[in-house]
């Protein structure tokens, strides 16, 4: 009875922690691994399902077919990256010290109630990412300021409404028309350009992490939570570009278009003309800006502070290369995003074990300022001029082609993406970071 006891505790603290990792935002492969060290390092085997909804654990000492097995459902979804990493860490420590479960429990304790940033450091610094996205985008610093206010609107509704347990997909729709919404109001009242505001208007809500770790999941052979992710995934895209276009909708009539008290359109032309960077001065703001992309969706999903400056560097090196690449040797746009994501992915292993990070914690975050913004912006206004049907006319064939082949290189720059930073996990998923295999082979590689 006193080893049932035992066993029981034992099987609800390994349930508690891949409910943690996995409303964290950790792929799959991961949460296993985790929770097989903790299993070992407390005397057990274990044997586990996952799913995106749910947790199947069952664990035994000697005899598997005595093993006790417990279930849960989840439904709370998020990015936490601090969580992943700490608990990472507690699973070494648990196996190679033999940690009692009362210890273990309260260091998840301390793991849950840590605080990251506080909602002043998130409300007020996350907006500079659509920022510095729109300076990306050859933006001005009108339109950057107007983004910045209509993200600052948008994230702090949908994390308002996450946080008092709104329906996940309908915040997304909320936040996209609220952001995208707000955009218009301005650049219609102060008569200025708005396009490159509205194409980085929804971006920060694209659920890039969870689309990444549903490749990973893939390519690892968890086809069921790959699945459930990337549905996931693809039902947020289709509530934020229903987001959109409600908003567009609105400022089509007559009534909005017409609304405009001021004349700031001169001034922004200006603006944009005094303020263009030009030869190393472009390179620089390209480095810049693409590290500041990085370093504002790193806040967003709460990734540690030790790992921010990683994040920045991946971020800004990998934004310059996939434009040099693109914009200065004409390589294809595809492959110049799939070499610098891959540079990324590699690099984020080998500095994983100088943060004491998981790779995957900043790897993420690097690559976000690559997303196909003005692709998929192009993709959605054609699918919304077909659904308004612009003045009762059909759309040429010209106009379906060229809308269909936005919606396909938006799609393969993502898989691009995901794929260059999931390959070097599954390639040197064998040599783990805390044994710092990895680093002895790039050394016996280069010498």
């Amino acid at each position: 009875m006193i080893e049932d006891k035992e066993t029981e505790k034992v099987l609800e603290l390994l349930t508690e922690i891949g409910e943690m990792m996995l409303t964290s935002g950790a792929h799959t492969a991961r949460i296993i691994r985790n929770l097989e060290r903790f299993a070992e390092g407390l005397g057990y085997h274990s044997e586990l399902v996952l799913t995106y909804s749910g947790i199947v654990i069952s664990i035994y000492k000697n005899n598997r077919f005595e093993a006790k097995t417990l279930a849960r459902s989840i439904k709370t979804k998020g990015l936490n990256f601090e969580t992943i990493s700490e608990i990472s860490v507690l699973s070494w420590d648990v196996l190679e010290n033999k940690l009692p479960i009362e210890k273990i429990k309260k260091a998840l304790n301390r793991i849950k109630a840590k605080k990251v940033y506080n909602n002043l450091e998130l409300y007020f610094l996350i907006p500079f990412a659509s920022v510095a996205l729109c300076m990306l985008f050859d933006g001005d610093w009108i339109q950057a300021l107007i983004v910045y206010i209509s993200t600052f609107i948008g994230f702090y509704v949908r994390r308002t409404l996450t946080l008092s347990h709104h329906n996940h997909l309908f915040t997304f729709y909320i936040a996209s028309a609220l952001s995208t919404f707000t955009i218009h109001f301005i650049g219609t009242l102060f008569h200025v350009q708005v396009e490159q505001a509205l194409i980085v208007s929804i971006l920060y809500l694209i659920p890039g992490a969870i689309m990444i770790n549903s490749f990973i999941d893939y390519l690892e052979g968890y086809f069921e939570s790959g699945t459930a992710r990337i549905i996931f995934s693809l039902m947020a895209i289709l509530m934020i570009s229903f987001g959109f276009y409600s908003s567009n909708m609105i400022f089509n009539m007559s009534f909005f278009k017409e609304f405009t008290l001021f004349d700031f359109s001169n001034f922004q032309n200006l603006l944009r003309t005094s303020c263009q960077p030009e030869n190393y001065a472009l390179h620089l703001s390209k480095f810049m800006f693409g590290g500041i992309t990085s370093l504002g969706f790193a806040l967003m999903f709460n990734t540690p502070k030790r790992a921010l400056w990683t994040v920045f560097l991946l971020g800004a090196v990998g934004y310059l290369i996939k434009y040099l690449l693109f914009q200065e040797l004409e390589i294809n746009l595809i492959l110049s995003i799939f070499i610098a994501s891959s540079f990324v992915g590699i690099s984020g292993m080998y500095f994983a074990h100088r943060t004491h990070t998981p790779p995957i914690i900043f790897m993420i975050p690097a690559v976000i300022n690559m997303i196909p913004g003005l692709i998929s912006y192009k993709f959605m206004i054609g699918m919304i001029d077909w659904i308004s049907g612009n003045k009762g006319q059909k759309p040429s064939v010209e106009e379906v082609i060229d809308t269909f082949s936005y919606g396909i290189t938006t799609t393969f720059i993502l898989f691009a993406l995901a794929f260059g930073v999931a390959f070097p996990i599954i390639v040197f998923k064998s040599y783990t970071v805390k044994g710092k295999d990895l680093n002895v082979l790039i050394k016996k590689l280069f010498k």
